[in-house]
Formats: structure tokens, C-alpha cells, sequence
């Protein structure tokens, strides 16, 4: 298995610093009349109230049960409830990143190169967290490392965080004809306008990003584009558009499984420009009424394999 170091530190939501008012001196001074007296600031700060989720001390983002008088109950990436010492809390956040699959039993597609697909993921997701960070939108990750997390715990996440986007990150198999161009597909939640929005503006952006790599002999489905894909029950076939209440997507950027593609999702400038494309698209999805573009319809009747189960699901530690 491809080993890969990353680089960069979970960090938590924002939480206003109380600041102390002035206590004037108890000490009695005869002063001049002309002189002014300094007055105790009346400075507030407003209260976040409790945690929403947590940043444990091992680093694992992880969504908040209950708030003890020494630390917490929250649930686990495996979707069982644990207590946790302490942490860095977290509160409302805007973007919610989920690197999708995870640990030994989970690792999606795979490359000719034996690039995995949970490897090239998280690289993606850590890299748009910083670029999002540094304009100033709060971001957090459903997962940090190579474990496993059931996409009921990733959905949850998001909608405790009360996130305005959950963007699952992924890369796509199996290979398709060749394209001249990028063969990016985004199903977003059928019952959901927000989601088609967002599905729309993440496209607009993603594409344009891809098709400058025009050296590349990609892959793509007849229908690519922003979609929906509805199982035979006809609800939405993939949970992690399913089950979050929170508008999301599922963002497949292009086709591991093609070796031309795998060949540039290997390299450093790839993940760069995937993940600039995702902090542009959530800028001017969170910042402005851009309606996005790619919508192709009526979208696709599937049923994929289902997902990993809470039962087979290996816990990592906390703390």
C-alpha cells in the first residue's frame, strides 16, 4: 500500500476569546478635577454555547453527544458513543469535507500506479481545507488519517456542525471511453434545490480547473455532469447524499482507474489545482448567487454495493 506523508494539523472551529473588563482600583487617590477617570470596559463576548462536535485529543474530528462537567460523550467513527477527556471544540461551521472511504477494509478505487483512492482523497480534502482556511471559511474534515468511518458518522458530523456544505470527495471507477475532456461527475440530493445549486457551482469550477491539464486522454460517461442517481426504491442510491440533512454532493473529480488519469492524480500539481477548485467553488457558492452549470438530465437509476457497516467498522483511538 502506498504510504503517504501528509502535512498540516486538524484545526478546530472558531471560538470568541472572552475578554476581561478592567477592574478599576480598589486603592482611594485624590486627583485633580481636570483629570479623567478611566473607566472598567464594558466589553461583552457573546456565548457560543455548548460544543456542537470536537477536535479529540488524537486529533479525530468526532460530533458531540453530551457535555460532562469533565469532559464529553461523543460519538466514535464507527458510530458508538465514547467519552473523551477533552479536545478542541467545535461550533457552527460553513464547509464540511468528507475524504471518502478509509482504513484497511475500505481503501475505493485504485490506480495501475497503486495510487488508492482513500489515500488520493484525503490529500484533496487536506489540501481545499487550507486554502479555505487561509480566505478565511471554516472547514472541517470527517476523517484526518487512514481509518474507517460509516457514512451515517459522516453525515452526522456535517448536520450537527450545522454545515451550509458536505462535499464528498472521490475519484472514479471503472474506466469509461476516452474524452477530450475532464469526465468530473457530481451527483447531488435529488430532493434538495441547495444541493443542486452547490452541485452546479463545484462543477462550474472543478471542470474548468481539470480541462487546463489538456495533455491528459480522459475518460468519461456519456452523461457526465451534475446528476442525480436514484436507486431502484427511488430514493438516492450513494448515503452520503442519502442521509445527510445538510446540502451535500458527491463530487467524483475524474477516473483512477484510467492510467493516464491515475498518472496525474499522482502528482503534487494535480492535488493543488483539485483543491483550488473546491475553495473557488465554495466561495462563490457561500458568497454570492452564482447558479453553477452542468446539469444533465434525468439522471441515472443504480444500485451500488452498500457501504461499510457499523459491525465491520475498527474503532481508532481518541485520545
Amino acid at each position: 500500500m502506498l504510504v503517504l506523508t501528509m502535512v498540516g494539523a486538524c484545526t478546530a472551529g472558531f471560538s470568541p476569546s472572552p475578554t476581561s473588563p478592567t477592574v478599576p482600583s480598589t486603592t482611594t487617590t485624590i486627583v485633580p478635577s481636570t483629570t479623567t477617570t478611566t473607566m472598567p470596559s464594558t466589553t461583552t463576548t457573546t456565548d457560543p454555547g455548548p460544543p456542537l462536535g470536537l477536535i479529540t485529543p488524537a486529533g479525530i474530528p468526532v460530533a458531540v453527544r453530551l457535555v460532562l462537567p469533565e469532559g464529553y460523550l461523543v460519538w466514535t467513527p464507527c458510530g458508538e458513543i465514547a467519552r473523551v477527556s477533552g479536545g478542541e471544540p467545535l461550533w457552527q461551521t460553513p464547509v464540511v469535507l468528507d475524504p471518502g472511504h478509509g482504513g484497511n477494509r475500505d481503501i475505493g478505487a485504485q490506480g495501475r500506479n497503486g495510487l488508492p483512492e482513500k489515500v488520493l482523497n484525503l490529500q484533496v480534502a487536506m489540501a481545499a481545507k487550507a486554502h479555505l482556511e487561509a480566505r478565511g471559511i471554516p472547514a472541517v474534515l470527517t476523517r484526518v488519517d487512514d481509518y474507517a468511518t460509516t457514512l451515517r458518522t459522516r453525515s452526522q458530523l456535517a448536520d450537527l456542525l450545522q454545515a451550509s456544505a458536505l462535499i464528498s470527495i472521490h475519484h472514479n471507477a471503472p474506466t469509461p471511453g476516452p474524452s477530450a475532456t475532464p469526465g468530473t461527475e457530481i451527483f447531488y440530493q435529488s430532493r434538495s434545490e441547495e444541493s443542486r445549486r452547490l452541485g452546479g457551482v463545484l462543477y462550474e469550477h472543478v471542470f474548468e480547473a481539470l480541462s487546463k491539464f489538456d495533455q491528459v486522454q480522459w475518460s468519461a460517461a456519456p452523461d457526465a455532469g451534475v446528476i442525480t442517481v436514484l436507486s431502484s426504491r427511488g430514493t438516492d442510491a450513494y448515503g452520503m447524499v442519502r442521509i445527510p440533512e445538510t446540502p451535500a454532493v458527491l463530487l467524483e473529480f475524474g477516473y483512477i482507474s484510467n492510467p493516464a488519469e491515475a498518472e496525474l492524480f499522482a502528482t503534487e500539481e494535480y492535488v493543488e489545482v483539485a483543491a483550488l477548485s473546491i475553495a473557488d467553488a465554495m466561495e462563490a457558492y457561500l458568497y454570492t448567487d452564482a447558479p453553477g452549470t452542468g446539469w444533465y438530465e434525468p439522471g441515472r437509476v443504480f444500485d451500488p454495493a452498500p457501504g461499510l457497516t457499523q459491525a465491520a467498522c475498527v474503532e481508532v483511538p481518541l485520545e
